[in-house]
């Protein structure tokens, strides 16, 4: 029987048959996919875990080993699920630590854990007497407890309380970037009336340095009489430098 070439597809329409076919086939054929890799997300495991801790003016007072034992402690990560890890549980481990400051966690490649921890940075040494236990001030003015493995060389302030620091941390935090002053500064007394009177590491003098104000411009006069006392070999002559009066130092001599 002769075929009616008029009852044929046209050409354009065979076309938008087998554009549609091959659509739905992708559609199929990606959802399979999305399916099979959920299943293997799902039923995916942690390889390993990484710590790398964030080393802070050569200070070591968190250690990847610790950080390390202290999660594990927890969970054993390798071999985990990796959708049972929490990882906001790892963090709150992390950061129970005490001299640890900011964590963050992600999974990587290869299904490795990355914990990258931040320490916190202690500016001052407070010693308020024989019977309480030394603290250190970080950066943020924040107690943090002396560590068993590290010393920290930094300033010493005496105090009869924690509450009374605040003066002389304000001091520390003013010239803890300056080369000359983290250098010259070795320990700070607190007064009981708020005033404060520094221990330099260069010299045998008491510096009185009164109250906080003028405070720039206290250490300007100070820079300016320690270079002159240098200059002629005077430094170890004085055993008390006083810089509260105006736009003057009075000096003690030892005789």
């Amino acid at each position: 029987m002769p075929i009616d070439s008029n009852t044929l597809p046209d050409q354009p329409m065979i076309q938008k048959i087998l554009t549609f076919s091959a659509a739905i086939l992708l559609v199929i054929s990606c959802g399979a996919l999305v399916g099979f890799a959920h299943e293997a997300e799902e039923n995916a495991r942690y390889a390993d875990l990484e710590v790398d801790v964030q080393e802070i003016d050569g200070m070591f007072f968190v250690d990847a080993a610790g950080v390390r034992d202290q999660i594990l402690s927890h969970d054993s990560i390798t071999g985990s699920f990796i959708a049972d890890v929490q990882l906001q549980h790892v963090i709150e481990w992390v950061r129970s630590i005490p001299a640890v400051d900011d964590v963050r966690v992600y999974p990587g490649l290869n299904r490795v854990l990355h914990v990258q921890v931040t320490q916190r940075k202690p500016l001052a040494r407070v010693h308020t007497g024989p019977d309480e236990a030394d603290v250190y001030l970080d950066s943020h003015g924040r107690v943090l407890p002396l560590s068993p493995y590290y010393t920290a060389r930094v300033p010493i302030i005496h105090a009869d309380d924690i509450e009374m620091c605040d003066v002389a941390f304000d001091l520390i935090q003013a010239t803890h970037e300056d080369i000359l002053w983290s250098a010259f500064i070795d320990q700070i007394e607190v007064k009981p009336d708020g005033s404060v009177d520094i221990i330099p590491r260069l010299g045998s003098s008491r510096i009185h340095l009164g109250f906080m104000e003028n405070l720039d411009h206290k250490l300007n006069k100070l820079h300016v009489f320690y270079r002159e006392q240098i200059a002629r070999g005077n430094l170890n002559a004085y055993k008390r430098i006083d810089l509260t009066y105006q736009d003057q130092v009075v000096a003690q001599r030892y005789y």
